[in-house]
């Protein structure tokens, strides 16, 4: 008798795709990993369309709602997402590397580090400006910027992308008697080295930077503008720009996570005081 085919082999059957689950183990668990293990060897490539849930219902003999239980696990994970008019398919952005310490030093290579790190990845680079202009900003960005009650900010409202998808929203606040008398910074491309550019040209430029990061579930509003499932965690990242002493930029980043690494690195003081 030939041997049971084993989960995650495919093979075929009179020319169609099959595969086999085992009873003993939970089977959308199964299926997961199934269509995991073919996203990764290619069977599924990126942005191709999945088999119908009937489809795969039929090759593993399951039922559709057990099929939909496993294809929920790899939505959450953003492994595979469901795009109107396309059925669900497999993810197509690889992972963006983000390297909190280099990010800024090639800034000048494009409108700004966030651009600039997308492109590193051979990734199409879109931003769309939601808001910029006189605001008035809130409570917790106003302490940081040291700003009296009621006293403005500008704001640089946008949403980035990669290849057309949406990757992160990002709101940059900049107290207003810095902005004030720097028309490109109204501008949706503030020039050569991004709104930095413009506040160096100013007198301030950046010098050090700090960021506090919190990982949550996303807002109704930030599921829709991120393309999110409700229960896919996003980065968000308050990145805090001074100038010597003076805090001259806070931009708050809502970044989907299954999208981003983030990655730093520091010197160990103590090593040198111990020497």
């Amino acid at each position: 008798m030939n041997a049971r085919p084993t989960l995650g082999k495919t093979y075929y059957e009179q020319g169609v795709l099959m595969a086999t689950i085992e009873t003993s183990r939970s089977q959308y668990a199964q299926i997961a990993e199934l269509v995991r293990s073919r996203i990764a060897d290619g069977t599924y490539p990126p942005g191709s369309a999945l088999p119908s849930e009937d489809r795969l219902a039929d090759e593993l003999r399951v039922s559709r709602p057990t099929v939909n239980k496993a294809l929920t696990i790899l939505r959450n994970t953003g492994e595979i997402k469901v795009r109107r008019g396309a059925g669900t398919v497999v993810r197509s952005l690889p992972t963006i590397f983000r390297d909190a310490k280099k990010r800024y030093v090639a800034r000048n290579e494009g409108n700004g580090a966030a651009e600039v790190e997308v492109s590193r990845h051979e990734l199409h680079s879109r931003t769309v400006y939601r808001e910029i202009g006189k605001a008035t900003p809130p409570a917790a960005v106003a302490d940081i910027l040291g700003l009296a009650e009621g006293e403005p900010a500008l704001l640089r409202g946008r949403v980035l992308y990669a290849n057309d998808e949406p990757t992160q929203i990002a709101d940059s606040y900049i107290p207003w008697s810095l902005a004030d008398g720097q028309p490109d910074l109204l501008r949706e491309n503030a020039g050569r080295g991004g709104s930095y550019g413009r506040l160096a040209d100013a007198g301030y430029p950046p010098t050090r930077f700090a960021e506090d990061i919190t990982v949550r579930m996303p807002t109704d509003a930030e599921q829709r503008v991120l393309e999110l499932e409700p229960t896919q965690p996003v980065f968000e990242i308050w990145h805090v720009a001074y100038s010597h002493d003076r805090p001259i930029e806070v931009c708050v980043h809502v970044m989907a996570g299954h999208l981003w690494k983030l990655h730093y690195e520091w010197d160990d003081a103590t090593h040198d005081q111990a020497a």
